[in-house]
C-alpha cells in the first residue's frame, strides 16, 4: 500500500457489534489529517440496541475532526442522519467520545414528538443514561413512543404541546428511573366514554420515577394547573378560575393506569383544601376508587358550583349557593364513600328559585356505610355514630321553619331521630316523636313518622303553596305514617281547622310519592265550613251559611283526580243565615250545566235585577267522576233536573242544573275561569 494509500483507509463489515450496540452493512472512511485526527464518515443499514426506541436505520454519521488519544476516540463537530425507530427521521449536529467500553453522545437538536430535544446520551454495555432539554413536543405523538413503558388505557386520547427537561437511566429496553420537569401549555385528553375529559389545561408536572414492583414509584411529584378546564362525570373544573396545586409521592402502575399516592397535599384555590392518600385510576369506571382525605377547609361558596351542583342538575336544587365551611374527614373505597365525619360552620344555602333556604347550619355529621359501621361497632365510642346539626332558620318552596338542632344517627342509606323534638313552622310547628328511613333512595326504601302538629295558621301556608289565601289553622296528629314498598299510609285521620269548620282526611294511602306518577287514595269528610269565608277567599260570589259534604273514594293519579264521589250540601239543622249573591247564583247555574244563560237573562232584566242577594232554603252539589266524566246531582230531583239551590223567601229564586253528565276537564276550566276573575262566566 502506497502514502497516499495508507492516508485514507475504507472498512465495509457485514455485522459488528460494539458499545452494546449491534450494526448492520456498516461501511466507515477514515482520512487522516495528520498526527492523531482524522475525517471519518460512517454508514449503516441498521443499528440495533438504542434503548426502545427501536433501531436506527438508513444511518448517516460524519465527523471532519476525529481524534483518537490512545484507548479513547473523539469527535467534536459531528453530523448525524438518519431514522430513529419511534423518533423517526433525525438531522442534528453531534459530539461523541468513547473509552473503555464507554459510549457518550451530545445531540444538539434530536427531533422528538414534533419537538426539538437538546440530548446527552451514556452508553456503557448494557446500560444507559439520558438527560434532555425538551422543546415544542406534540403531546399526541408521545403515547407512541413511551408505549414500552407506560401504555394509556384503550380509547384514551391527548393532545397538546408540552416543553421542558427530563433525566433518565435504564439497562436496554427497561426503564430504571426518570425525572421530570414539563411545562404544559395546552392538554387535550379525553377517554373513549367520554367520563373524562380535559381542554386546554395548562401548567407544570415535575416528578422524579424509580423503577419498582408493579410500575415506577414516584417522589417529590408536583403538579400545578392553572388553565383550561377539565371534566369527570359530572363534575366540570375551570382552572382559570381556581387554579390547583397538587403535591404526592406513591407508585405509578403502568400494566391498569392507576396512580396509588401514598401521600398528596391538595389545594383547590378558594374551593378545598386536603390532604392524605388516593388512588386514581385512569382506565377504571371510578376516577377516585380509594382515597383518604383529611378536608382543612371546604368553602361552601365555590365548592357548591364544582362538586354539588353538577349531581343536581336534574333536580329543583340544582342552582343552590352558599356560604360558610366544612372541615373533616372523607374515606372512599370501591369508588364509593364509606365514611365521613364533617364539620358544619356558619353554612347559609339559598337557590334562586326559593327551593330551599337554611341560615345559621352548624353542627357534626358522623356518617358510615353498612359495612363500616357493622365493623366498628362495639370497637368506638357510640358518640361517634351521632350527629347534630342545627340552623337559625330555613324555608323550603316558601314553608318557613325555626330554629331547630336536629339530634340524629345516619348509616349508608338509614337515618334516625335520636330524640323528639319540635320544628317550628310558620307561627306554629310540628312535634316530631318518631322519624325513621331506612334504604333511602331504593324501591326497599322504609319511612316511620309520628308528630303532632300544633296550630298552625292556613294564610301563610296558602302563600307558600300559591293558593287563595283564606283563614283557619292547621292541627292535629300525623299518627303511625309509614312508607313500604313505594306506599305510604297513616294509622289514624289528618285534621285542618280551616273557614271556621274542620276537614278531616280518612284512609290516606300514597303509590309511588317520590316517582314521577304517584297516585293517591283517601276519603274526605267535610263538616261546618262558614261559607261566606269560601265564597270571599275563592271570589265565587257571596254565599252565607254553612257547608258539609264528603268526598269518597278519592283517586289521583300525578295530583289529578281520576276519581271520586263527592257531594257539598248545607247540613241538616243549620240556622244560620242563607243569602246568595247574584253573582253567585249565576256561578252555580252555569256549572250546573244548561241554565247559566236563563238564569243571567232573568236577573239582568225584570225586577230582580234590583236585588243584590236572595235568600235561600239549603244549597248542594255532586259529582261521581269516572273515566273523565262527571255524573251531576244537587239536593233533590226538579223536574229534568235538579236543585242546586232550593230557594226561600221573596223574591223566591231556584237555580236548577240540567245536564246530568259534564266533562270533567270542561268543569274544571270553568271553575278556574270563575275563580280567578269577577267575570261571571256561562
Amino acid at each position: 500500500m502506497d502514502a497516499a494509500a495508507a492516508d485514507r483507509v475504507r472498512l465495509e463489515v457485514g455485522s459488528v457489534e460494539f458499545a452494546g450496540l449491534e450494526i448492520d452493512g456498516l461501511r466507515a472512511d477514515w482520512t487522516s489529517a495528520g498526527g492523531a485526527g482524522a475525517a471519518v464518515t460512517m454508514r449503516a443499514a441498521r443499528i440495533r440496541g438504542i434503548a426502545a426506541t427501536g433501531p436506527l436505520a438508513g444511518f448517516a454519521l460524519d465527523c471532519p475532526a476525529l481524534r483518537v488519544e490512545q484507548d479513547a476516540v473523539r469527535c467534536a463537530r459531528g453530523r448525524l442522519r438518519g431514522s430513529l425507530g419511534t423518533l423517526g427521521d433525525q438531522d442534528t449536529a453531534f459530539s461523541a467520545h468513547a473509552a473503555a467500553g464507554a459510549l457518550h453522545i451530545g445531540l444538539e437538536a434530536l427531533a422528538i414528538a414534533g419537538g426539538r430535544a437538546r440530548m446527552e446520551l451514556r452508553l456503557d454495555g448494557s446500560r444507559w443514561q439520558m438527560e434532555a432539554r425538551l422543546a415544542n413536543l406534540d403531546l399526541a405523538q408521545l403515547p407512541r413512543i413511551v408505549r414500552p413503558w407506560v401504555g394509556l388505557p384503550e380509547g384514551f386520547s391527548v393532545a397538546g404541546a408540552a416543553s421542558g427537561t427530563m433525566k433518565a437511566a435504564g439497562r436496554d429496553d427497561e426503564l430504571q428511573s426518570a425525572a421530570l420537569d414539563a411545562a404544559i401549555s395546552r392538554l387535550d385528553v379525553s377517554d373513549a366514554a367520554g367520563t373524562l375529559a380535559g381542554q386546554a389545561v395548562a401548567g407544570t408536572l415535575r416528578m422524579q420515577l424509580a423503577a419498582a414492583a408493579g410500575g415506577f414509584a414516584v417522589d417529590n411529584g408536583r403538579l400545578e394547573l392553572t388553565g383550561g378546564q377539565a371534566y369527570s362525570e359530572p363534575v366540570f373544573l375551570d382552572f382559570g378560575v381556581h387554579r390547583v396545586d397538587l403535591d404526592f409521592a406513591g407508585l405509578l402502575r403502568t400494566g391498569d393506569a392507576r396512580l396509588e399516592a401514598s401521600r398528596f397535599e391538595l389545594d383547590h384555590q378558594g374551593v378545598l383544601r386536603a390532604s392524605g392518600g388516593a388512588t386514581l385510576d385512569f382506565a377504571g369506571e371510578a376516577f377516585l376508587p380509594e382515597a383518604r382525605l383529611q378536608i382543612s377547609a371546604l368553602e361552601v361558596d365555590n365548592a357548591l358550583p364544582a362538586y354539588a351542583q353538577p349531581f343536581l342538575v336534574d333536580t329543583p336544587f340544582r342552582n343552590i349557593g352558599g356560604t360558610g365551611r366544612v372541615t373533616g374527614e372523607l374515606d372512599v373505597a370501591g369508588g364509593l364513600p364509606t365514611r365521613a365525619a364533617l364539620d358544619v360552620v356558619g353554612v347559609t344555602l339559598d337557590s334562586n328559585n326559593g327551593a330551599l333556604a337554611v341560615l345559621g347550619l352548624d353542627g357534626k355529621l358522623h356518617w358510615y356505610d353498612d359495612a363500616s359501621r357493622s365493623a366498628l361497632a362495639g370497637k368506638i365510642d357510640d358518640a361517634l355514630f351521632q350527629s347534630n346539626l342545627a340552623w337559625d332558620s330555613a324555608s323550603l318552596w316558601g314553608i318557613e321553619f325555626g330554629a331547630v338542632a336536629l339530634p340524629f344517627t345516619t348509616t349508608g342509606r338509614h337515618f334516625r331521630l335520636l330524640q323528639p323534638l319540635l320544628l317550628p313552622v310558620f307561627d306554629g310547628g310540628l312535634q316530631i316523636t318518631t322519624l325513621r328511613v331506612r334504604h333511602a333512595g331504593t324501591p326497599e326504601m322504609y319511612v316511620r313518622f309520628d308528630a303532632e302538629v300544633r296550630p298552625i295558621s292556613v294564610a301563610p301556608l296558602a302563600r307558600a303553596f300559591g293558593w287563595p289565601e283564606f283563614q283557619g289553622t292547621l292541627a292535629g296528629t300525623i299518627p303511625d305514617l309509614q312508607m313500604r314498598q313505594g306506599v305510604v299510609t297513616l294509622g289514624g285521620n289528618l285534621e285542618a281547622a280551616v273557614f271556621d269548620g274542620r276537614i278531616v282526611v280518612r284512609d290516606l294511602r300514597l303509590q309511588d310519592p317520590l316517582g314521577r306518577f304517584p297516585r293517591l287514595f283517601a276519603n274526605i269528610d267535610v263538616r261546618n265550613l262558614d261559607l261566606a269565608l269560601v265564597t270571599n277567599t275563592f271570589s265565587f260570589g257571596m254565599i252565607t251559611g254553612r257547608l258539609s259534604g264528603e268526598i269518597a273514594e278519592l283517586e289521583t293519579f300525578a295530583w289529578m283526580p281520576e276519581a271520586f264521589d263527592a257531594r257539598i250540601y248545607t247540613p241538616p239543622g243549620d240556622r244560620s243565615r242563607h243569602r246568595i249573591s247574584q253573582r253567585a247564583v249565576q256561578n252555580l247555574s252555569s256549572i250546573g250545566g244548561g241554565t247559566g244563560g236563563s238564569v243571567a237573562a232573568a236577573l239582568q232584566g225584570g225586577f230582580l235585577k234590583f236585588f243584590d242577594d236572595f235568600g235561600y232554603d239549603r244549597l248542594g252539589l255532586s259529582c261521581r267522576l269516572a273515566n273523565d266524566v262527571c255524573a251531576m246531582g244537587g239536593i233533590e230531583p226538579a223536574g229534568n233536573g235538579f236543585y242546586i239551590v232550593k230557594g226561600s223567601g221573596l223574591p223566591r229564586i231556584d237555580v236548577v242544573g240540567n245536564q246530568t253528565r259534564v266533562a270533567w276537564t270542561r268543569l274544571v276550566r270553568q271553575l278556574a275561569r270563575i275563580t280567578e276573575s269577577d267575570i261571571v262566566v256561562e
